[in-house]
């Protein structure tokens, strides 16, 4: 995404979070009932249109995704308005003068940044009134895809023995990539450590111990494609042999 779109979607953002919502956003499993105006609104045109972006702020494909994202409009009298999300992430509503709760079901593995929204959950904007204008009325969905990623850890002993690896460190680095972090574990009981991760190229690493020499690669890189379909990932597997 060049800088100029990346400076629109900034400014859009920006623009979105100014709409002040009458009711709180929503993260849970059904829609916000929006109030009826206290007094009518200015008649004119209602046109709702914005984006989905994703962590790093870059259009998500809303065809590319397990069920294809639209963005619904809900009145405060019921009505409905629904609108399919583009290739580009761009979206656009015609509606008229109310009160309207913006909502965005999320795909499987998804969860929402602005509005804050669960895994596969909905997300939703909040009941905000929309007199009529010239003007475009701006929102933004920012969503991200989630990844579990479990390292497991086994120890061989001197008898040929072997048994989950409990205490040993994993670290998972993002590679080339400012909107992750680095997590970093301990293995527990099972030899398990687990993180959720975005998408990108992550590698995987072990802090080795004095005594144990490693049977498997000591570092593994992978690459998550957030359009992947979803399901459980394999674990990562990290094996080290007692030396004495």
């Amino acid at each position: 995404m060049d800088h100029r779109f990346a400076a629109i979607l900034r400014f859009v953002l920006l623009a979105a979070l100014l709409l002040t919502p009458i009711t709180a956003a929503a993260s849970g499993d059904g829609p916000a009932a929006c109030p009826i105006p206290d007094k009518p609104l200015a008649a004119g045109p209602v046109v709702v249109q914005g984006w989905v972006i994703n962590h790093r702020e870059q259009p998500v494909d809303g065809s590319r995704t397990p069920a294809p994202l639209s963005v619904t409009a809900v009145a405060s009298d019921g009505a409905l308005v629904n609108a399919p999300v583009g290739s580009n992430g761009f979206f656009q509503l015609a509606l008229a003068p109310g009160v309207w709760n913006f909502q965005m079901q999320l795909p499987q593995g998804w969860d929402g940044i602005v509005p804050i929204a669960g895994r596969a959950g909905l997300a939703q904007t909040g009941c905000t009134p929309l007199p009529g204008r010239a003007q475009p009325y701006l929102v933004v969905f920012k969503i991200r895809r989630l990844f579990d990623v479990t390292a497991l850890k086994w120890e061989e002993m001197t008898n040929g023995a072997v048994q989950p690896g409990a205490g040993w460190r994993i670290t998972f680095q993002p590679i080339g990539d400012p909107f992750a972090v680095q997590q970093v574990r301990t293995t527990d009981a099972s030899g398990a450590a687990a993180a959720s991760l975005t998408p990108g190229v992550w590698t995987i690493y072990e802090t080795g111990r004095g005594g144990w020499a490693p049977v498997t690669p000591s570092a593994i890189t992978i690459t998550l494609d957030q359009y992947s379909p979803p399901g459980v990932l394999h674990p990562l597997t990290f094996k080290n042999r007692r030396l004495h």
